[in-house]
């Protein structure tokens, strides 16, 4: 092949190309100049390839076909940041070494991604919504009483400080309740944009307290095994916050028809040395043996095309593998299922 049919070649990939010596760039490919939004080649040739390559903190790999990619990022010609995936091929010319770099823009990936991350969200605003109005019930139902109280001694003329004191004490009790209640679930729909120092222990303990009132409804029981030190890490709280929800809420549906003992769901934690684990498990009967490798996988739902939209458990796999650097998988044991999430420190 000559040197103007390598030219045709090179220029008309799908994928962005760039050879390097010695850390420089020698030539660039047509693909390449579009995903970085340049209009020559001069602007981008014999400049150093950490312009515009820029590795991660931690170096995440991908494997596609038998091939292993890294996940960067790029600068382009605007000072954008560009999400993207490389692949590194030494090659060798006249007695001189070049590495030529294959490169695939992850952009509307990354956009797809979130905006499954955001249905999955959605999908959940039904049953948290749900969630809300059952814990509001009693604190309602509560202050409403000591109203009708209030204006009982009113009306007959028999009433003293304390006993308003006390009343009004009470209310105030209750409105502090319902008002924490909704931030907890207006923080559940905001999205994380910065990791924040935090224990695995504490977001479970966020997570109970906004899905108790629909467990006890339920005859559902949860033994919490907070009693081992964890570490506080980084983290995207509220996505973690999303997980445990998704795995507990599945949970509680496995648990319908079952009422013929006792419904009990139970949450241990492990502190190694690079890896924090939380372990979810319910004697709700397990996961069908033929469908436990699948419920991960997209849009693959238990449920009826009314309960379930079948994104629940992939996103809850794409969020610990994508922004926790971790792994989530299922089994069955003593008589139910059990999730294992793994989160990297």
């Amino acid at each position: 092949m000559d040197t103007k049919q390598f030219e045709c070649f090179f220029d008309n990939t799908i994928e962005g190309i760039l050879i390097i010596e010695d850390g420089f760039i020698i030539n660039i490919n047509q693909a390449m100049l579009d995903i970085l939004k340049y209009t020559n080649k001069s602007e981008i040739i014999g400049n150093l390839a950490t312009g515009i390559l820029i590795p991660t903190i931690h170096h995440k790999y991908l494997e596609y076909n038998n091939a292993t990619f890294e996940e960067i990022s790029l600068i382009s010609k605007d000072g954008d940041i560009i999400p993207a995936i490389i692949r590194i091929k030494d090659i060798k010319e006249n007695n001189k070494k070049y590495k030529m770099v294959f490169i695939q823009n992850l952009t509307e990936l990354k956009e797809k991604e979130s905006l499954l991350i955001e249905q999955s969200r959605m999908a959940a605003m039904g049953e948290m919504i749900s969630m809300i109005a059952h814990q509001w019930r009693q604190p309602l139902s509560s202050i409403g009483t000591a109203i009708s109280n209030l204006k009982f001694r009113i009306n007959i003329k028999k009433y003293d400080e304390k006993t308003f004191e006390k009343k009004l004490d009470d209310v105030e009790k209750y409105l502090e309740y319902m008002s924490a209640t909704i931030d907890d679930f207006r923080n559940f729909f905001k999205r994380d944009k910065e990791k924040e120092l935090v224990n695995i222990q504490y977001i479970t303990s966020i997570a109970l307290d906004m899905i108790q009132e629909a467990f006890e409804r339920n005859n559902i029981s949860i033994v919490n095994k907070n009693d081992i030190k964890i570490e506080n890490i980084y983290l995207y709280k509220n996505e973690l916050l999303q997980v445990i929800i998704n795995i507990l809420t599945n949970a509680k549906d496995a648990f319908i028809n079952k009422k013929d003992k006792k419904n009990q769901i139970t949450i241990e934690y492990k502190e190694l040395k690079k890896v924090q684990k939380i372990i979810i498990s319910d004697n709700a009967g397990g996961i069908k043996e033929e469908i436990l490798e699948k419920i991960f996988d997209p849009y693959f739902s238990t449920k009826d095309n009314q309960n379930g939209t079948g994104i629940g458990l992939y996103m809850c796999k794409t969020i610990i593998e994508k922004h926790f650097e971790g792994k989530i998988k299922a089994s069955n044991k003593n008589e139910g299922a059990c999730f294992e999430i793994t989160i990297s420190k």
